[in-house]
């Protein structure tokens, strides 16, 4: 699914690598939570991954694809149809009500779209049953602006709106830092559930430790990453 090799990357303004990483691979359908301290640059690696950003060396292959050879467009088109993202900051368009925005990918990509509708009947049945999973099925939440919601509320908003259309690969950025403890355990039970239903690869981004055992496999970012400070603050933009 993801095959990392020799991948380094630095921002423009910095003088030091922020990410240097040797290798690293996930499976088809694996479940990798990836634990790492604030500001380490876990959300600039899944940029890359999710090919956002393009490391400066090194090569970065997404269902066999080489991110770094593509153009900005042929990123966005992989993205489009192949990757979900939960946005730590959510990232949900205000000016669209909570359907609008789950439904939002399967309007990018006709692949996700025809997946929706064979899981689902049709897109918008499929969003609201995503919704329903995550508490968030009640009379008069769906048309309302997110702009009313909470953030608890817009949290799971956004992981609907990754999961829809059963993407190859699920990227998950602190996805759990809003929701009280027994939403938290649905949250990560209906990730599960959608992510092995789809064969969905899921990677997961937590500085919450006590989830690492609920996953394939465990990675610290500190050990994967090998820049020399992996501690600094990872001041580039949330990924689009």
């Amino acid at each position: 699914m993801l095959d990392l090799q020799g991948v380094r990357f630095t921002w423009s303004s910095a003088r030091e690598a922020l990410i240097e990483i040797d290798v690293l691979r996930v499976a088809p359908g694996e479940r990798l939570f990836l634990r790492g301290p604030s500001g380490s640059g876990k959300s600039t690696l899944l940029s890359l991954l999710a090919g956002v950003l393009t490391p400066g060396a090194g090569a970065i292959h997404l269902l066999g694809r080489n991110l770094a050879a593509l153009s900005g467009a042929g990123r966005d088109r992989i993205r489009a149809d192949h990757v979900g993202f939960i946005f730590q900051m959510f990232n949900l368009i205000p000016y669209l009500n909570v359907m609008e925005n789950v439904m939002l990918p399967c309007a990018f990509s006709e692949r996700r779209r025809t997946r929706a509708q064979r899981r689902g009947g049709n897109v918008a049945q499929e969003a609201h049953r995503l919704l329903a999973a995550l508490d968030m099925a009640e009379a008069g939440l769906l048309q309302r602006p997110v702009t009313q919601l909470s953030v608890g509320q817009q949290q799971r908003v956004a992981a609907a709106r990754a999961l829809i259309g059963a993407p190859e690969l699920v990227i998950a950025d602190e996805p759990t830092s809003s929701l009280d403890a027994d939403r938290r355990n649905a949250f990560v039970e209906l990730l599960f559930r959608e992510c092995r239903q789809a064969g969905s690869a899921l990677v997961f981004v937590s500085h919450d430790a006590s989830l690492a055992p609920l996953f394939d496999r465990t990675l610290e970012f500190t050990s994967l990453n090998k820049a020399r400070s992996p501690s600094r603050q990872d001041a580039g933009p949330e990924p689009a």
